[in-house]
């Protein structure tokens, strides 16, 4: 095996590793929230800065391939792809802390047990979703990725307003639950926002496969 093949395989190691724990997160942060899990939350909140740091580990290691080895064709698309797709990762992580952080600010209002319910269920798609996106960056697959935005996107979305509408109407009726209401807003956000950037990393995928920079239909 050539070096730069090993070096290759070091980098796409530690991008398992860093998706993995970002993956993690994301289902610890969901947990956290509808368990009203205060001890777990903070985990997620305390392990942000090993997924930031696997980024910047990831960003450098990167930047001395190209440097050292000036790869071409494939092995530099496979090190543009690790140094897009890990920012993916790091906001990834991000939005999970940001749950983890809304579910202690949670503990001091009223629950509303109906909502919580629909964010477990949207918590557990994006899940699903960024995991489908994993694999496919993990296995250079094409069409797995492509498939993945019309696999759950429409549902994603439609998850999203099972959260919003009855938080906007909690806060219409009753002025007491508008904190609440805004805390479910904003973890609906968030899944959101984690499940945009899963499709991201589809995206980075087919980058992998083809070379080309396309943007994937959103359903």
């Amino acid at each position: 095996m050539k070096i730069i093949e090993q070096e290759l395989a070091k980098l796409n190691s530690q991008f398992v590793e860093m998706g993995s724990l970002a993956t993690e997160s994301v289902v610890k942060a969901g947990k956290s929230f509808v368990d009203h899990d205060v001890q777990l939350a903070q985990e997620v909140i305390d392990s942000d800065h090993t997924i930031n740091d696997l980024q910047t580990q990831l960003e450098k290691k990167s930047f001395e391939l190209i440097a050292l080895y000036q790869p071409v064709a494939a092995d530099l698309r496979h090190v543009v792809g690790v140094l897009k797709a890990v920012t993916d990762l790091e906001r990834i992580g991000d939005h999970a802390r940001n749950v983890a952080r809304r579910t202690i600010k949670l503990q001091s209002l009223t629950h509303l047990p109906e909502i919580e319910a629909n964010v477990k269920e949207m918590a557990e798609e994006v899940t699903e979703e960024l995991q489908d996106a994993l694999n496919s960056y993990a296995a250079v697959d094409q069409e797995a990725a492509e498939a993945i935005p019309e696999k759950y996107n429409e549902t994603i979305n439609g998850m999203y307003d099972q959260i919003a509408g009855p938080s906007y109407q909690a806060m219409s009726q009753n002025p007491g639950l508008i904190n609440s209401a805004i805390i479910y807003l904003k973890v609906a956000q968030d899944l959101g926002r984690i499940s945009d950037y899963g499709i991201n990393i589809c995206e980075w995928t087919v980058y992998l496969a083809t070379g080309k920079i396309i943007e994937l239909k959103n359903y």
